[in-house]
């Protein structure tokens, strides 16, 4: 893979992007470009087949039994919400439309 990009590319990328660069932008994104293909070249000659995946986790997580569990700050939020109804806390409405 060509790890160069030339110049009218580059402009033309510029134009696609419909955006001006200026001279010291234009070397750098080039060089950026040019760095991101490189890399890309070296991923191409990695052949996928060759080893087995590698994992940097040894145990692949295991779904935690699902249980309820009382939130122990749920009465102290009751008592201090002005208004209650039972174990309901009353807001004020906010849809206008029928019920």
């Amino acid at each position: 893979m060509e790890t160069r990009i030339s110049d009218e590319l580059l402009k033309h990328l510029e134009g696609l992007a419909k955006f001006e660069l200026s001279e010291q932008e234009r070397v750098s994104l080039k060089k950026d470009i040019e760095e991101v293909l490189q890399y890309m070249t070296l991923l191409d000659q990695v052949d996928p087949s060759a080893d087995e995946m590698i994992s940097p986790v040894e145990k692949s997580l295991e779904p935690r039994e699902d249980a309820p569990m009382e939130f122990e700050g749920a009465k102290l939020i009751r008592d201090l919400f002005p208004e209650r109804e039972g174990d309901y806390l009353k807001v004020p409405r906010i849809y206008k439309g029928e019920k």
